[in-house]
């Protein structure tokens, strides 16, 4: 019986053709299909900006957020919150508002 190898397995094959421009990011794209962005309901919005309103710089939060092609989670400390540019900085990582899944308090 003949063993067909998954186009992942394939394409690791040429992992020494990584040098070609764009190569890696095609191969990064078959081994991970793109997500979709959910659309959130008024509650979830109405509660996100509920706790938005209450974040300040230095405070723990869990977020989960839109990054590129997939949802991430980040747990850390709040850098910098910017209702004017709506934005939100948690550990580095600079946040739009529009991208934000989830947002909570965390506890450490």
């Amino acid at each position: 019986m003949k063993h067909r190898m998954s186009r992942l397995q394939r394409a690791k094959q040429f992992m020494p053709f990584a040098a070609l421009k764009g190569f890696e990011a095609l191969l990064n794209a078959v081994a991970s299909p793109k997500e979709d962005r959910a659309e959130l309901s008024e509650d979830q919005i109405n509660e996100l900006n509920t706790v938005l309103r209450s974040v300040r710089c230095g405070d723990w939060v869990r977020i989960v957020y839109y990054d590129k092609r997939k949802y991430t989670e980040l747990i850390g400390a709040v850098d910098m919150i910017s209702e004017q540019l709506q934005i939100l900085s948690v550990q580095g990582t600079v946040i739009p508002f529009r991208h934000i899944k989830e947002l909570n308090m965390y506890d450490m």
